[in-house]
């Protein structure tokens, strides 16, 4: 997938690559995950410590946005 290469990158799953990026947005965006499992939520909260490149935020910016 395209969140698999930042993903690979950082050791983590696409779900907190995409999660790290929805954090990212800004004060105004509030991100509420699910989680079903003990594990989930352990991955929900370490993605909130990705750091992602301003690179990865373009491309990922660009795949949020295709008719751009």
């Amino acid at each position: 997938s395209t969140l698999g290469v930042p993903a690979r990158a950082h050791g983590a799953t696409p779900a907190q690559v995409r999660l790290a990026w929805t954090l990212r947005q800004g004060p105004h965006v509030l991100a509420i995950p699910g989680t079903g499992s003990p594990d989930h939520l352990v991955e929900n909260v370490a993605a909130g410590a990705l750091g992602l490149t301003d690179d990865e935020m373009a491309h990922l910016d660009a795949l949020h946005r295709p008719g751009e």
